[in-house]
């Protein structure tokens, strides 16, 4: 320990003797150890950290899925076989998130409600705070009183956290509900922004079902199963029950699909699968970036410890042994990386900040990022590894005493140290490989993304106001009366000024919502899997607000109404699809397996392709059905307005309350604003790699410019040598400038490979673009070439100006 010390207390008086050597590598370790404690406190909130929830590694997600592996909800004879049959789970629960209208206020209002069946509490582990949850046999009972469970910010937040709440009724979907429990400040399940809970039978869909006596159907989705694993049962052990339970109900009733299957998924993969691939690209890139930096302080170590050498080698011939001189030479490294931690931990703090202001959104699962223990640990390992690893170079280098006696002698004449020099000249390398591989993901991402920021959507966003509305199915149970309501409503909304076109959609695009169906051409061979399409309900106006183009045909009209002739309306993909070069106007459609049977209808018109959720999906067809003919509680209306349309919000809102006073509207923005949103993080992940890429490649070319700088003062007697003996300035510039490029060009060969390597792993982020893009290869090479260029250009010119008389003499 007091040979540490003194160690440590040696190494300080020496970094304090030379600040600027100090400073510049405490700030570089700093921007690599910072950068990647900024990352990993993401990656640890996402993958490593436990969910908020009690034992959480022991919950999954459970779908059905049919024959053809798509993912699909339980029908309650299955789920309720299922949670009879498994023994290696403790609890099954249902969970069904849907929009709920919370009226008997000032201002209607719309809460998110998730309704789940009694074992819910028990299965998540956590209980309400205040009252209770619900009860066995009581709460879920069909016909019990109804009854729900507020979320704590949702008490606080709507009912100003009223003690007295519990016990109490609100109004929601237009009927009254007990209170009977809040949950605790901070509880939130990860699925979704649930902010209250009510049983299953409840749910608006689920009692629509319970009344046309179609609960007992197999074929009837109505449940979306969470699970508690027991302690012990292992993911495949629960996934090969699973198996077997839904190979038997598919044998027993084949009526609910002879090849329907099971899948069991660990909660927290069902959250971060859409974030985790983009997460760890990020992790590796600013990994990347500590590698190089950590390599730059150790070519800046390496070239002190150099200037240092007549130091060494007089202590070596004074007696101080090699494992003296490593020591202090190691212990040095080690005050550089723990200040560069020190200072990194406080720039991961300020980069996560950063981060997460900047993302385009938050987060799935509410899941909050934060320097906790785990990374705080990460940056000390992240330090101590890096430093051991890169400190230890010049140690070895520098502790040998004949290797300093040799320095003392050779001093700057650039006969002794080519070991060094060769060895700056690898971590030059190193460097440069790792700056092409990160170039070439940055390049990639930014093409992709230029890519994805022109595809057209098939529609013009700008200018169209949206926001979402549902009927409450107990006050609006027909058909005719939702599709009255929803013509009632339109028709105000077009009255209002400033207002140019107005629309109703069932599944508006970019907003998450649509669908999709088997369809059958008529006239066609039916193919034994049939082909789908995705469908949606719109009103006449659609097309015209949303401007998509009619390309045949007509749209709908007032005349296609419940009773008339049942008519379509397809996109372009769908018509070339099943009418290659024909016109498909007059033929007809049908939408076999649904219950009850419906006609075929008839396609009166043809309309331009559009993008639906997301702008790197494959055009497939689209069959639009007129909404007077298949009405429906929920609707979006998009209004087309003259000017900006938010300031317009307000008074469409008022418009669709002289209808309904008590009719929420939600999610009121514009469809702008949801194609920029699906823009978001393809633009954040290509603007945050391209600045690791950016910081890989100026201390890239610093490390670059140090090597050949050093490079040129070691061989100053050669230079003026060579000037003497009548060398021309081009000719020690060219000299000069080629041991830079060599460094370069040997980087930029092994750095190709790691390239075509992440290619690959980014593959799946990529839009329209090769992995192995050939204009970013040869791009992200040019530049690389020009910058090491430069690097070694100014040591270069400064070797070009030494004067022969005075390099003669120089030792």
């Amino acid at each position: 320990m007091e040979s540490l010390l003194r160690n440590a207390r040696h190494g300080a008086r020496v970094l304090v003797r030379a600040p600027g050597f100090t400073l510049v590598a405490v700030l570089t370790l700093a921007l690599g150890i910072g950068a990647n404690t900024a990352i990993f406190s993401v990656v640890n909130a996402l993958l490593i950290r436990p969910l908020p929830l009690p034992a959480s590694d022991r919950l999954v997600q459970v779908v059905g899925l049919d024959k053809d592996a798509r993912p699909q909800y339980l029908s309650m004879p299955d789920f309720e076989d299922l949670r009879g049959q498994a023994r290696l789970f403790e609890g099954f629960t249902a969970f069904v998130p849907q929009s709920a209208n919370l009226t008997g206020r000032a201002e209607p209002q719309r809460v998110r409600a998730g309704f789940v069946s009694d074992s819910f509490f028990d299965v998540v582990g956590v209980r309400p705070a205040i009252g209770r949850g619900f009860v066995a046999g009581v709460d879920d009972a069909e016909g019990a009183p109804l009854v729900c469970v507020l979320q704590h910010e949702t008490w606080q937040g709507l009912f100003g956290g009223d003690a007295g709440l519990v016990g109490r009724e609100i109004v929601l979907n237009n009927e009254p509900y007990t209170v009977v429990g809040i949950m605790p400040k901070g509880f939130r399940f990860p699925f979704d922004e649930v902010e209250l809970w009510a049983p299953h039978h409840s749910w608006p869909h689920y009692r629509d079902e319970l009344a046309k006596g179609k609960l007992a159907l197999r074929t009837n989705g109505m449940v979306g199963p969470v699970a508690r694993m027991r302690p012990g049962v292992r993911i495949e052990e629960a996934r090969a029950e699973l198996a077997a339970i839904a190979s038997r109900l598919a044998t027993q009733f084949p009526e609910g699909g002879e090849k329907r299957s099971l899948r069991a998924t660990p909660l927290r993969d069902v959250i971060v699968s859409d974030v985790k691939q983009a997460v760890l690209v990020l992790l590796g890139a600013v990994g990347f970036v500590l590698l190089i930096a950590s390599a730059n302080v150790a070519n800046l170590m390496l070239a002190r410890a150099a200037g240092r050498a007549h130091e060494l080698a007089t202590r070596a011939a004074l007696g101080a042994g090699r494992g003296r001189l490593a020591s202090e030479l190691l212990t040095e490294a080690g005050l550089l990386w723990l200040g560069g931690g020190a200072l990194g931990l406080l720039l991961g703090w300020a980069g996560l900040r950063t981060l997460m202001a900047s993302a385009p959104r938050d987060l799935p699962g509410g899941i909050v990022p934060q320097l906790d223990a785990t990374v705080f640990l990460f940056t000390l390992a992240a330090t101590a590894l890096t430093g051991i690893a890169f400190g230890i170079i010049p140690a070895l280098r520098f502790s040998s005493p004949n290797a300093a006696a040799m320095l003392g002698g050779g001093g700057r004449s650039g006969i002794a140290g080519g070991g060094r020099s060769r060895l700056r000249a690898a971590l030059v390398v190193g460097q440069m490989a790792l700056t092409l591989v990160l170039l070439v993901g940055a390049g990639l991402l930014t093409r992709s993304f230029g890519k994805l920021a022109k595809v057209d959507v098939g529609f013009r966003s700008e200018g169209l106001l949206t926001m979402e509305y549902r009927l409450p199915q107990n006050k609006y149970p027909e058909g005719p009366q939702q599709w009255h309501t929803h013509r009632q409503i339109i028709e105000r909304v077009r009255a209002v000024p400033g207002v140019v076109s107005a629309a109703l959609v069932r599944g508006l695009p970019f907003s998450g919502n649509g669908g999709s169906a088997p369809i059958e051409v008529v006239g066609q061979p039916t193919p034994e899997k049939p082909p789908r399409a995705r469908t949606n309900t719109v009103d006449p106006a659609y097309f015209e607000t949303m401007g998509i183009p009619l390309l045949r045909g007509r749209v709908f009209t007032d005349r296609d109404a419940a009773g008339a002739p049942p008519v379509v309306i397809v996109s372009r993909a769908l018509a070339e699809l099943h009418w290659p070069g024909a016109d498909p106007v007059g033929r007809q459609i049908g939408f076999p397996g649904q219950t009850p049977p419906l006609p075929p209808a008839e396609i009166v018109g043809v309309v331009g392709d559009t993008k639906q959720y997301g702008l790197d999906e494959t055009a497939l067809g689209f069959v639009y059905v007129p909404q007077a003919q298949n009405p429906h509680i929920f609707n979006t209306l998009a209004v087309r307005t003259a000017g900006d349309p938010m300031p317009l919000a307000g008074a469409v809102r008022s418009a669709v309350w002289s209808v309904d006073p008590e009719q929420p509207v939600w999610k009121v923005r514009t469809q702008q604003s949801l194609v920029e949103q699906a823009k978001g993080m393809p633009r954040f992940l290509a603007q945050l790699m391209g600045g690791y890429a950016a910081l890989a490649l100026l201390l890239a070319a610093v490390g670059l410019y140090g090597v050949t700088s050093y490079a040129v003062t070691q061989r100053t007697r050669e230079i003026g040598l060579r000037m003497a003996l009548g060398a021309e300035p081009a000719d020690v510039l060219r000299i000069v400038l080629l041991r830079g490029f060599v460094l370069a060009s040997i980087g930029l060969a092994i750095g190709l490979v790691g390239a075509l390597a992440l290619g690959r792993v980014i593959g799946t982020l990529l839009y329209a673009t090769s992995p192995a893009d050939t204009f970013t290869l040869v791009s992200v090479a040019l530049l690389l070439m020009l910058v090491a260029g430069l690097a070694s250009y100014l040591p270069a010119r400064r070797a070009t100006r030494v004067d022969p008389t005075v390099a003669l003499r120089y030792d």
